[in-house]
């Protein structure tokens, strides 16, 4: 039996290289290509999660001054670790309230 409506590309990420210091050399590292979409998320998600952790104990620590950008970076990073949340239960077709 032929399937009348064909699957969907797979979505997978490019090569994209990063860490060159401002072009003052040549990058250090780089995303793959090819990496399934779902796994790069995933890696994603934990890579954000960790910068939250670490930035939650740096706007604990600091004085106020400096405090004010490190809260900012904490917003920063829950919105950008509840949309990666989002994506993830979306491909999984499923609600991960909460990311946890």
């Amino acid at each position: 039996m032929n399937k009348i409506v064909p699957d969907p590309p797979r979505l997978a990420t490019v090569h994209t290289q990063f860490s060159a210091c401002n072009d003052s050399h040549k990058p250090l590292f780089a995303v793959c290509e090819g990496v399934d979409i779902e796994d790069a998320l995933v890696h994603l998600s934990m890579t954000l999660r960790s910068a939250f952790e670490t930035n939650t104990q740096v706007c604990e620590q600091v004085d106020r001054a400096v405090g004010g950008l490190a809260w900012a970076t904490y917003h920063s990073l829950e919105i950008g670790l509840a949309l990666v949340e989002a994506l993830l239960g979306g491909l999984a077709g499923e609600g991960r309230e909460g990311g946890d």
